[in-house]
């Protein structure tokens, strides 16, 4: 079958723009692939029509499986608007325990990871901005106050993480908590 042209209908899932090429996938997960160009620099038919239509959408492919390394590209050819219903086949169930071990972690995990991340990196660029500006007030002859730097590292960071988020959370400068602290009967 590998030089055999076959027409189906299929859901554009997602695409991808390599700069050469656009790549495919369907709604069975399945990847298509097509060069923008042809050798002499015209366009591809594919890709002239694949302008036309945007994820979501049902198209006919006309395809051909070509030899590639160790496997075979599904290379398009030709694009048009769908001539009928796709076949929607219910993932088998293997197919769903491949996809969950495959996948790994799930989303919640990875939001958490980059969050943990994110702070690490402000804390750490908070803090080197909080030791250079102690670096230079000791310069100015100004006696050494670790807690004031670190108060201040507290006040950047805060001010960061609220500039990241768009503004949308109230901070209280961590001076002000700081000192709240320190004093004796403020009640904390």
């Amino acid at each position: 079958m590998p030089d055999e042209m076959q027409n189906e209908n299929i859901r554009i899932q997602s695409s991808e723009d390599t700069g050469q090429q656009i790549k495919i996938r369907d709604h069975k997960r399945r990847t298509f692939s097509f060069f923008k160009t042809k050798k002499d620099g015209s366009e591809t038919a594919a890709f002239r029509n694949y302008q036309h239509f945007k994820i979501g959408d049902t198209v006919e492919i006309s395809y051909k499986n070509v030899p590639y390394k160790d496997g075979t590209i599904k290379n398009v050819l030709n694009m048009r608007p769908a001539t009928g219903p796709i076949e929607e086949s219910a993932p088998t169930e293997n197919y769903i325990f491949k996809q969950r071990t495959r996948m790994g972690p799930g989303r919640e995990y990875w939001e958490e990871r980059d969050a943990k991340r994110q702070s690490s990196i402000l804390m750490q660029v908070a803090f080197k901005a909080a030791v250079s500006l102690e670096a230079a007030r000791v310069e100015n002859g100004e006696a050494e106050n670790k807690e004031r730097m670190f108060s201040d590292t507290l006040e950047f960071y805060d001010w960061m993480e609220n500039e990241i988020d768009g503004g949308e959370a109230e901070v209280l400068p961590s001076r002000n908590i700081a000192q709240q602290e320190s004093t004796p009967d403020s009640g904390f």
